[in-house]
C-alpha cells in the first residue's frame, strides 16, 4: 500500500539503504565531503593596499602637480619681473642698473595700462604651468619615494650607516631635485627663451614646442635643449635637499613656538610658515646657480663661451658684475616669489596627500 506522507519539520528515519546522518550535523556529498566547504567561495584575500607602490607614486605626482600649478599662478607676476631683471646682463648700462620697481611700471605701461597692464604679469603663465605640473609632480612624488629608500639605512639594511633624519631628508630631496630637472629641463629652457623674447618686444613669440624646435635648428643638436642642465641639476640638488630637510625640521619648531599645538598633524599655518622659511633659507644658498642658469639658457652659444663651467662662470659673474649686481642680482625680488611659492605648494601638497 501507499506510505503515509512525512510530516513537515520531521526528518526521515534512516533505513537499511540510507546512510546515517553525519555525527557533526553537516550535510555531505557522496564522497563524504562537507557541502558547506564545497559551496564556500574561495578566499580572495584583503583588498589591495592603494597607499603603497605605483598608486601612491601616481597620487603624489598628481597632488604635487596641482599644488605647483596653484602656487605658480599666485607668484606669476614676481616670476616674470625676476626673469627680465636677471637677463639684463650688460653691466654699467642704464638698463642693467634699472631697479625691479621700474620694471614693474614698464611692464604695465607697455601693455597699455589698466586691466591689460595687470593681465600682462600673467602673460606666458600657461606655458609656465605646463612646465610646473610635471616638474613639481616629479619632485614631490620622487622625494616621498627616495625618503623611503634612504630610510633603509636607518634600519641597518645598508650596513652600519645610520644617518639622522635631517641627513636622510637632504639626500632624498637632492635626488628629487635632480630627477625633476632631468625630466622637464627642455620645457624650462623654452619658457626662459619665450620670456626673453617677450621682454625684448617681439611681435610674435613661438609656442613652447616651436621654441624648442627653433633651439634645435639653430644649434644643431638635441643637447642644446639641455644647455645649462648641469648647473641646474647641481643647484636643484642643493636647493631641494636644503628645502625638504628644513621643511620637516621647521614644522616641529613652529609647532612648539608659534601657536603651540602638539596634538594631531601640523596645522595649515604651521605648514605654510615652515614652507616659506625653508624656501627662503635654501634659495639664499643656491641663488647664484639660478642666475648663471638663466644666462646660459637665454644667451645661446655666446653664453656658453662666456661662462664655461660652474666655478668659472661664477668667477666671471663676480669679476664683471660683483656680488650684489651679479651673483645675487634680483635676490630681494626672488624672495617675494620664493616665499609665497613654497608656502603654497608645500602646505597644499601635504593637505592634498592627507585628503585623497
Amino acid at each position: 500500500g501507499l506510505k503515509p506522507p512525512l510530516r513537515a519539520g520531521r526528518a526521515p528515519r534512516a533505513g537499511p539503504c540510507r546512510a546515517p546522518a553525519p555525527a557533526d550535523g553537516q550535510r555531505r556529498d557522496l564522497g563524504g565531503r562537507s557541502m558547506s566547504a564545497i559551496r564556500r567561495p574561495p578566499d580572495v584575500g584583503p583588498p589591495p593596499d592603494t597607499s603603497q607602490g605605483g598608486w601612491r607614486i601616481a597620487k603624489n605626482f598628481v597632488c604635487g602637480g596641482v599644488a605647483g600649478m596653484v602656487a605658480r599662478t599666485v607668484i606669476a607676476p614676481m616670476e616674470r619681473v625676476k626673469i627680465i631683471y636677471q637677463t639684463r646682463v650688460t653691466a654699467g648700462t642704464a638698463a642693467a642698473g634699472q631697479g625691479w620697481g621700474m620694471l614693474v611700471r614698464r611692464v604695465v605701461d607697455e601693455a597699455g595700462g589698466g586691466v591689460r597692464g595687470v593681465a600682462a604679469f600673467w602673460k606666458g603663465n600657461t606655458v609656465a604651468v605646463i612646465r610646473v605640473f610635471p616638474y613639481l609632480g616629479v619632485q614631490l612624488a620622487s622625494n616621498d619615494y627616495y625618503k623611503k629608500v634612504v630610510a633603509l639605512a636607518s634600519d641597518g639594511r645598508l650596513g652600519d650607516i645610520r644617518p639622522n633624519k635631517e641627513v636622510q631628508n637632504f639626500v632624498a630631496g637632492g635626488g628629487a631635485g635632480m630627477s625633476a630637472v632631468l625630466a622637464t629641463y627642455p620645457l624650462d629652457l623654452a619658457r626662459a627663451r619665450m620670456a626673453l623674447l617677450m621682454e625684448q618686444g617681439a611681435l610674435q613669440v613661438p609656442s613652447m614646442w616651436g621654441t624648442m624646435k627653433q633651439v634645435y635648428l639653430q644649434e644643431g643638436s638635441l643637447l642644446a635643449l639641455y644647455s645649462g642642465a648641469g648647473i641646474s641639476m647641481t643647484g636643484a640638488a642643493i636647493y631641494c635637499g636644503l628645502k625638504f630637510a628644513t621643511y620637516d625640521a621647521s614644522k616641529a619648531l613652529f609647532r612648539r613656538h608659534v601657536m603651540a599645538d602638539s596634538d594631531g598633524p601640523p596645522s595649515a599655518l604651521h605648514r605654510a610658515l615652515s614652507g616659506g622659511f625653508a624656501g627662503m633659507l635654501s634659495q639664499t644658498f643656491v641663488y647664484p646657480f639660478d642666475v648663471l642658469r638663466r644666462r646660459l639658457q637665454t644667451g645661446g652659444a655666446a653664453a656658453k663661451a662666456k661662462y664655461p663651467g660652474t666655478l668659472r662662470g661664477f668667477w666671471r659673474l663676480y669679476c664683471d658684475e660683483g656680488v650684489a649686481r651679479g651673483l645675487y642680482r634680483g635676490l630681494s625680488l626672488n624672495y617675494l616669489k620664493t616665499i609665497p611659492n613654497t608656502m603654497v605648494y608645500l602646505a597644499l601638497f601635504d593637505i592634498l596627500k592627507e585628503h585623497t
